[in-house]
Formats: structure tokens, sequence, C-alpha cells
């Protein structure tokens, strides 16, 4: 009996996808190029509070678009991933245009440039798929960003102490302490979470042809723990152990691909080097703030304001960006600041748009999870999505333009490892499972 050939997959996704063209690569290169220098201004100018750095952002990502689509009609190539979920990312910034043209929002200018920003991310996800539908353009694409990611990391750990609320020790903010360019804590620690799960799979899965990626998931973590974020250090700590729990099934699965000599030894550097960077940072901020005897405080009348709005209108809601407008006619308690989210993204779509928009936006993210954890370098995703509970990540583009660009990345991901089931054949050939990156009799003895 001839066994079907079958194009190998590694748990990453490293092959290229079967029929890919590959003839015109300038475009695709200076798509992702451009995308990537977006994305990294948009996060270096976090701390500018003037709109020009945002619409800087918004009014590249657009232009991006133009230029692709001139290109796309002449090559007539469609970066869509397959499936219906993606598409509700597109009808995201649609459902706020309705708001407006059915006058159900409380405020037409805050769901306007609220409309603007969602489209400005579906775009971030449109063009990382348009970007990264090949398994080359995938890893120049994450390794750019873990890059960028490191970096920032090692900004935050050498301001902790010197900077004195001061960007790059130079230009003044509202702050005792900035982390990188990030004002908040949080925020920043919503952006390692993005990045770290990159550096730990990268180190099991390279092993030591890559050696530094170890030490870049030593500093992200270390970082985290320095801002002092209670939920960026729990989840960090969370993507650590799981990535370690993983790289001991598939240590000990020989049909994964991991690189026996190699994964041993770092199974058990990477926690050990996590753990000496955070010691060395210090984790007495972060342990005095776990402390705290009321953590939820506000957030928690946040949150029932916000249901009480999602309960009066449950198909409308109030308007995309209308939280703080209308928060005072639900709140609960009174305090003497202004309350610009609700804590709680999840339940802050629902209040500004209904159960309609909430599942519009959770669907997209909720599909890919299974795609996240067979590759494991999109772990932040999860992150992010439970990060939401407890903050506001979406709204901050620093952050929420590299989670829609990783969960594009996702979805082509998805769409690549499907086709590969299809060319593998049915169930049953003589042939080993498609989460191995190697084939024949000889996948065990390397």
């Amino acid at each position: 009996m001839v066994a079907l050939q079958v194009q190998p997959i590694r748990a990453d996704s490293g092959q290229d996808a079967p029929g890919v063209v590959t003839a015109n690569r300038v475009p695709p290169v200076m798509l992702g190029a451009c995308l990537l220098f977006l994305l990294a201004f948009c996060t270096a100018t976090v701390f500018v509070p003037a709109a020009w750095a945002l619409q800087s952002f918004q009014i590249g990502i657009f232009v991006l678009l133009v230029v692709y689509f001139v290109a796309g009609i002449r090559s007539g190539k469609s970066p869509f991933a397959g499936g219906l979920a993606q598409w509700f990312v597109y009808g995201i910034p649609i459902w706020g245009l309705l708001q407006i043209a059915v006058h159900t929002t409380a405020s037409t200018f805050e769901t306007r440039a609220s409309v603007v920003r969602w489209a400005a991310l579906a775009g971030v996800f449109f063009l990382s798929q348009a970007f990264g539908r090949t398994a080359s353009a995938l890893r120049v694409f994450l390794s750019a960003f873990l890059a960028f990611a490191t970096a920032m990391s090692l900004l935050c750990l050498l301001q902790l102490s010197t900077s004195e609320g001061r960007v790059l020790w130079m230009i003044p903010t509202p702050y005792t302490e900035v982390f990188g360019t990030f004002q908040s804590y949080n925020s920043y620690a919503q952006f390692v979470e993005l990045a770290l799960p990159i550096a730990l799979w990268r180190a099991l899965r390279e092993g030591w042809r890559s050696w530094w990626y170890a030490p870049a998931g030593g500093f992200l973590y270390a970082s985290v723990i320095g801002s002092a974020s209670r939920t960026g250090t729990a989840l960090c700590t969370a993507e650590l152990l799981a990535m370690v729990a993983i790289g001991l099934v598939r240590f000990r699965d020989p049909e994964t691909g991991l690189p026996n000599r190699s994964t041993t030894a770092l199974l058990a550097v990477i926690p050990v080097l996590a753990l000496v960077f955070a010691f060395a940072v210090g984790w007495e901020s972060v342990w005095l703030r776990f402390q705290q005897d009321d953590p939820f405080r506000m957030r928690r009348e946040f949150f029932v304001a916000a249901v009480d709005m999602a309960k009066h209108r449950p198909l409308t809601g109030y308007g995309l960006g209308t939280f703080p407008k209308t928060y005072q006619q639900h709140a609960i308690k009174d305090y003497p600041f202004y309350a610009n989210h609700a804590h709680n993204d999840w339940a802050e779509f629902a209040a500004e748009g209904g159960v309609p928009f909430l599942l519009m936006v959770l669907i997209p993210f909720a599909v890919a999870v299974p795609a996240a954890i067979r590759n494991p370098w999109g772990l932040g995703l999860i992150a992010i999505m439970l990060h939401a509970c407890d903050d506001f990540p979406f709204p901050r583009p620093a952050v929420s333009g590299w989670l829609f660009a990783i969960l594009g990345l996702l979805y082509v991901t998805r769409t690549l490892d499907r086709r590969r089931l299809r060319i593998a054949g049915p169930p049953g050939a003589d042939v080993l499972p498609l989460m191995s990156g190697r084939t024949g009799p000889q996948a065990n003895g390397r």
C-alpha cells in the first residue's frame, strides 16, 4: 500500500501554504513593513495626549488599505480567511454607523470617533491577513513584533527607578512612573501579554539555535512584575506555566516536532530565567498591590452601571463610545473623577452597542481560541480576552492594534491548516498527524 505524500505541518504553521502565489513578493513585503511601522508608531506615541498621534495611525491604516485595494484589483488576490466569523470584525464599525443613522446614540460625535477607531482596527485585521499568507511572512511579522516588544521591555526596566515620570527621560507626563512609552501599567502589561508567548514558544521551538528568545521572555516577564500590574502579573505567570506545560506534553509526544535535546534544558531554563529577572526587578510593589483589601473597588460599581445600561437598551445600546456620557445616569455611587470606561470591555460593549454588538466582537475572538491553542504563540489573544474582564485593552490601539493583527494571523493560520488537512487525505492514511514537523521513519531520530 502506497502512502500519500503529505506536506508536513509544524505546530507553529512553519510551512508555506501549497498553491500560494509567490511571484510578486515586493508588495506583500512593503505592506507588512508599513503595517509594522504604523503599529510601532501607535505604541511609541501612546503617551501623546494630542489627537494627532492616534489620527496619524488611523489615516495611515486607511491609506494603506487604499493602496492595497488598488494593487489587489490588479493581482486578483484575496487575503480573506475562510469562515463566517471573520466578517463580524468588519461589521463592528458598521454597527456604529447604524446607530448614527437611526439616532440611537447618545452622542453622535463620540460614536463617529469610535467608528473610525474600530474601522482602523478592522483594517489592521484585514492587512495582517493580506501580509501573513505564507509562513515566512508570518515569521517575519512575529519576529519584528517580538523585537519591538523586547526593546520596549528593556526601556521599561531602565526607566522604572530613574525616569521620574518622563518618557525617554526627557518628555514629561502627568504621572510619576512610565512603562516604556505607556503611562498605564495595565496597558503595558496587556502589550507584553501579546508578545510573551511568542518569545516562550520560539525558545522551545527553536532551541539553542536562537538563544536570545529565552532572555527576551525573561525581560518581558520581569518588566510586567516591575510595572506592578496585578492582572498582568497573574496572566503572564499563567502564560509562562502554560508554555512549560505545553512543552512537557509535546516533548513527550514524538510526533510534535519539538527538538529533544534543547527542549529538555529550556523547559527548566525559561522559568528559572524569568524568576531571576523578576527577583532582580523586585516583587515588593506588585505584592503590596495584591494585599489591597478590595482590588475591585470602583471597578465593581462601573461594571454594575454598565450592566444596568445594557438592561435598559439590550438591542441598540447607548451608542459606541458614549459610556462616559451616559454612566452618571446609571451610577450606583459617585466618585470625584471622570469615569472614562467600565473597566470591563465586555460589559461596556453591551452597554454601548447592546447584546448584538457584544456578540459581534466576541464571536471572532472565541472562534480564534482553538487556533491560539494549536499555535501557542497566539496565547496572548486569550490573555487579552481575560484581561478585558478587568480593564479596557480594546479602546487602546497601542494594544488592540497588535491584538487585531495577531487575530488576523491566527485566522490565516487556521485556514492554511484546513487546506493542508484536505491535501493530507482522509483520516487513517499512513501518515503522521498534521501537528508533526517531521515525517518518515527518521522522525524520532533527530
